[in-house]
């Protein structure tokens, strides 16, 4: 496998970095996890376009994922509006399988809520997972924040951190998905 450009060098088109290979909007969070050599796991998180955090393993590692999870988006309106996602993970070295699991979350008076239960996709061997969601809007259910959050897993780490969209809406679709 040739090796990735770096993180942060350009694609051509503005606002967008390479990550792992793969075109991100720069500025993104990315979520970076998995195990050395010596069988310890690590996990940190950086903004796509900047240089990763001096936690981040000197050593080679054995095996090592990073997800995604893009901004969440607002699309319809009235009885036929609903939320729409993306994520993906990317994982090299020693790893077997991949999946990844997202959920959205939405506000309430004592902490984050599931506004959907967990949804995820198959395992595969493949070393990049890209997958769109979405989840509809039960209008006129009440107001409150809503974001996406996503964990990626790859047999021989484990689970990632769970990590979320760097944005947030405000809206009146209720505490659960119709």
């Amino acid at each position: 496998m040739a090796a990735p450009p770096a993180t942060g060098a350009s694609d051509s088109s503005p606002g967008y970095v390479m990550v792992e290979g793969h075109r991100v909007v720069e500025g993104t969070t990315i979520g970076e996890w998995g195990k050395t050599k010596d069988g310890e796991l690590f996990s940190y998180t950086y903004k796509a376009g900047e240089a990763k955090p001096a936690a981040a393993p000197a050593a080679p590692a054995a095996a090592r994922c990073s997800v995604y999870i893009s901004d969440v988006k607002f699309l319809g309106g009235g009885a036929n509006a609903w939320f729409q996602w993306e994520t993906s993970q990317v994982c090299s070295g020693s790893f077997g399988s991949q999946k990844l699991q997202t959920q959205m979350w939405r506000s309430s008076w004592s902490g984050p809520r599931g506004y959907h239960d967990w949804r995820g996709t198959r395992s595969t061997t493949n070393q990049f997972i890209d997958y769109g969601w979405s989840s509809d809007c039960n209008d006129g259910g009440g107001t409150y924040t809503y974001y996406p959050v996503m964990k990626g897993y790859a047999s021989g780490i484990g689970w990632g951190p769970t990590t979320r969209s760097d944005n947030e809406l405000r809206k009146g679709c209720g505490t659960r998905e119709p």
